[in-house]
C-alpha cells in the first residue's frame, strides 16, 4: 500500500511540474516539437523508474536530472552531436511567447539561441527555476564550480554581445540598467 501511495504522489507532483519540465526540455533542445518529444520520453522513463526516486530528494531536481540525462544520452548516440545540439533561429524564437501579455525580447532570444545548451540549461535552472549552484550541479551532473563558470561564460558572452551591439541597442541596455539601479537605490533608501 505504501508504494502505491508514493507512486500516486509522484504522478501528481509530476503533473503539477509539467510546465516547468516542458520549458526545460524545450530550452535544452531548442525547439518546441523536439522538446515535447524529449519530455514525453523522459516522463515515460521517470514513471517506469520512479522506484529509483529516493524520498527526501526533491522530486523536481530528480525529474530535471532525468530529462537532462536522457537528452545527453540521446545526444551522445547521435551521428553528429554538435549539429544536433544547435537550434535554428526560427525554431528557437518560437519558444518565447509573442502575445500581448508577455513581452517578447528579440535580443534575449537571440542571445540564448547562440549559447551552448549547457549554458542555456544552467541559466534556466539557476535564474528561471531558482536552483542554487549545488542543486543545478546535481541536475546537470557537474559540480557547483562548473555551474558558476558556465554562468560567468554566459555573462561574458552577453557583455561581448552588448558591447558589439548597435549604439541604439547599447543605449537601450544602459537605460534599462540605470532604471533598475535607481529603483534599487530608492528601495535601499526606503529601508
Amino acid at each position: 500500500m505504501q508504494a502505491n501511495i508514493h507512486d500516486e504522489s509522484v504522478r501528481h507532483d509530476l503533473i503539477t511540474m509539467l510546465p516547468r519540465l516542458k520549458r526545460f526540455a524545450d530550452v535544452l533542445v531548442g525547439e518546441k516539437r523536439a522538446g515535447k518529444a524529449l519530455l514525453r520520453r523522459a516522463l515515460l522513463r521517470i514513471l517506469t523508474d520512479q522506484h529509483r526516486h529516493q524520498r527526501g530528494t526533491p522530486l523536481d531536481r530528480w525529474a530535471f536530472a532525468e530529462i537532462y540525462r536522457l537528452w545527453l544520452s540521446e545526444l551522445r548516440n547521435h551521428s553528429d552531436p554538435l549539429r544536433q545540439a544547435k537550434a535554428s533561429e526560427r525554431d528557437f524564437e518560437q519558444l518565447f511567447p509573442k502575445d500581448q501579455e508577455a513581452a517578447f525580447d528579440v535580443l534575449t532570444a537571440n542571445f540564448l539561441e547562440h549559447l551552448p545548451p549547457q549554458q542555456r540549461s544552467t541559466l534556466l535552472l539557476v535564474y528561471g527555476e531558482g536552483f542554487d549552484y549545488e542543486d543545478a550541479g546535481r541536475v546537470l551532473d557537474t559540480n557547483p564550480d562548473t555551474i558558476q563558470a558556465r554562468l560567468i561564460l554566459a555573462t561574458a558572452t552577453l557583455a561581448n554581445r552588448l558591447g558589439s551591439a548597435s549604439p541604439t541597442q547599447a543605449q537601450a541596455s544602459a537605460a534599462i540598467e540605470n532604471t533598475s539601479k535607481s529603483q534599487d537605490d530608492t528601495n535601499d533608501r526606503a529601508q
